[in-house]
């Protein structure tokens, strides 16, 4: 299938597509009758209540859809097919990188576009589908195998986490007992089609790919693929929020299981096996084996994107959705590597006015930072398209994290590898989503930098010159400088053209130093941006040595505290020994001293022989010679230096 003629703009083929409109205001947005087959302009006139004076203008697109165009009609004439069908690449062995983006004021149709709504699906889910009806039996399951998820890990560039589907589904839905299992590690793929079928192994807040919508349907369509070759689709989400990437698939995980962490923003760099291209480094990637599993982890992904409520919009995007679909093909026999193309889906969030919107607060800012961002993007779409003109001016793309993403694959690659295959640039789409009676003032600023072409047809503000000579003959005419018959005479007209060529110096002189004002002032902003800058660094560096010392002292506080606990407790041990000691040595004198007494109770009056009496004594004068010696060496041993106390004695014993 050959894609549609490229336009003037060599960057995106950019498609308009009008919503129907519900509002009694005016319509100020015309499509003019097409000089082809299809309507390619369109024209704006102010509203008649307009103070501005502004003109009326004139917009060029490649196709303008109006009101009554369906979903279908813009997935098979937009060039989406045509996209699809270069992501799996044919029978070539590569395929080509594709974008397609929306853009538009809040509330314009946008999301409709891209996501559906609940009775239509959306240009992502028909893409899905026809991705997964063309590869069909040759799509690697999610429950393929351990070599193709280890070779599939391997050829990853943006070192992401990979995972199956069932892995993926199960640990966010499912009992828990198996765990998801990170991609650098060597394991086989789980099978996820029971738990697919077996609605009562789901949670309530399951996505439920039955209760999805159906239609339109692309059963009819059949894009040609390579019958030698084997695919894997590859599914990622992430959001560019607050200017920062966030990842819409592992913050969910993470926030299931821990609802206290903080997502962690990625990085969009050059890795080892990317040198020649950007990537999202980090990102949750998970291998989907069949439509319903990419329609379950689309769901789970669009349930974590920042949205709210504003004046404009019940659920207004607060983010900008990027939704990535990788398409990887090797032979069927496994002899060659992995090759791999990525269509990837951009729901940008809209433009809107903090007046009309009634924002606050972190709200407010969010809108201030999706405005400078869809700034920023039509100032790169307009130097762009300035290309056909012949200026060569530089595309200041990496000004924030939304044009660097949909910019920085777009130009050709100036390096080249065996192992890369990133050679061609992206093929882009962007359709942008209008109201006709919505607010004039947002959707004619989004016309003027997205369409290809735009032209000026009545113009309504007086000249400089004119307005010069106006005043000039008013002035003249009240000096009576005219003759009787309302002719004005030949010196007249001389002097009216010398007050003009004054007036010309005059302005031409304030224009200078204007011109000198500014360049001043450009010089102080950017010393200024420079010095900003400059602080910014140095706050960051300053932060750290203070998270360092701060963490030092409270590892030395810390530390010292130990040991004045372990010395407290060392000394109450050593106290309860000795009084422990002290009661055993009360017990043996109490011992010994009952014994001396029963040895003195005892009687011998019955021994009547004189021989035994005396025997008796001396044994007894025995007795107590042995018992002062025991003393004795009990006393010289306790008061020896190192001496054992009886508790330490018994612990050696039992040791022993």
């Amino acid at each position: 299938m050959e894609p549609p003629p490229r336009p003037s703009s060599s960057l995106f083929d950019v498609y308009l597509r009008l919503r129907p409109s519900h509002s009694s205001n005016p319509r100020f947005l015309n499509v003019e009758e097409p000089a082809a087959e299809h309507p390619t302009h369109i024209t704006i006139k102010p509203p008649t209540n307009d103070n501005r004076k502004r003109a009326v203008e004139k917009f060029a697109f490649t196709r303008v859809f109006e009101e009554d165009a369906q979903q279908m009609d813009l997935f098979r004439s937009t060039g989406v097919l045509s996209m699809v069908d270069g992501v799996l690449g044919g029978t070539s062995r590569h395929g080509r990188d594709c974008l397609l983006a929306t853009l538009g004021v809040t509330g314009s149709g946008k999301s409709h576009t891209i996501l559906g709504t609940k009775s239509q699906r959306g240009l992502t889910q028909m893409a899905l589908d026809v991705l997964f009806q063309a590869t069909g039996q040759q799509l690697v399951q999610s429950f393929y195998g351990a070599p193709a998820f280890s070779s599939l890990v391997a050829t990853d560039v943006s070192e992401a986490n990979m995972f199956t589907a069932s892995a993926f589904l199960d640990a966010m839905y499912g009992d828990s007992q198996s765990e998801r299992c990170p991609s650098r590690a060597q394991t086989s793929m789980l099978d996820c089609s029971s738990f697919i079928t077996n609605p009562s192994s789901r949670s309530k807040n399951i996505p439920r790919p039955s209760a999805l919508p159906q239609n339109p349907a692309v059963h009819d369509i059949e894009l040609s693929v390579d019958p030698k070759a084997e695919y894997a689709i590859i599914i990622s989400m992430y959001e560019v929020y607050n200017d920062r990437i966030f990842d819409l698939l592992s913050s969910t995980a993470t926030k299931n299981k821990h609802p206290t962490v903080k997502r962690r923003a990625l990085l969009f760099k050059n890795t080892e096996q990317s040198p020649d291209r950007k990537v999202v480094a980090g990102l949750t990637k998970i291998i989907c084996g069949s439509f319903d599993e990419a329609l379950m982890v689309l769901e789970t992904g669009l349930m974590e994107r920042k949205v709210a409520g504003t004046g404009s919009n019940a659920v207004s995007s607060r983010s900008h959705g990027f939704f990535c679909v990788e398409v990887k093909k090797r032979n069927a026999e496994r002899k060659s590597a992995w090759t791999s193309s990525t269509l990837t889906i951009v729901d940008l969030a809209g433009s809107e006015r903090a007046r009309q919107a009634k924002t606050a607060g972190a709200t407010l800012a969010e809108a201030g930072k999706i405005n400078e961002s869809l700034m920023y993007l039509g100032q790169c779409m307009q130097m762009q398209s300035d290309h056909q003109d012949g200026a060569r001016n530089i595309v200041p793309f990496r000004q924030c994290k939304l044009t660097e993403l949909l910019f920085s694959n777009s130009f050709p690659s100036t390096t080249t590898r065996q192992t890369s295959h990133y050679h061609q640039p992206q093929k882009s789409i962007m359709i942008v989503t209008a109201d006709p009676k919505g607010d004039f003032n947002a959707t004619s600023q989004i016309l003027r930098y997205s369409a290809l072409a735009r032209e000026v047809t009545v113009p309504r503000i007086p000249s400089t010159t004119s307005t010069i000579l106006h005043g000039t003959i008013h002035k003249h005419s009240n000096d009576r400088t005219t003759t009787s018959s309302g002719r004005t005479t030949p010196s007249a007209i001389l002097e009216e053209l010398e007050t003009a060529q004054s007036e010309l110096a005059r302005l031409s002189s304030n224009l200078e130093v204007l011109a000198l004002r500014l360049a001043e002032e450009t010089q102080r902003r950017r010393a200024a941006e420079h010095s900003w800058q400059a602080a910014e660094a140095h706050m960051v560096d300053l932060e750290q040595e203070i998270r360092d010392e701060c963490f030092a002292a409270t590892e030395a506080a810390v530390l010292q505290e130990r040991r004045r606990w372990q010395a407290a407790w060392d000394a109450e041990q050593e106290n309860k020994e000795n009084h422990l000691d002290k009661k055993i040595d009360v017990v043996i004198q109490a011992t010994k001293a009952h014994m001396r007494e029963q040895g003195k109770g005892k009687g011998y009056e019955e021994h009547e022989e004189p021989g035994m009496r005396e025997r008796m004594r001396e044994l007894e004068e025995e007795n107590r010679r042995l018992k002062r010696r025991v003393d004795l060496l009990e006393r010289a041993e306790s008061e020896a230096p190192g001496a054992r106390s009886p508790v330490k004695r018994m612990r050696v014993l039992k040791n022993r």
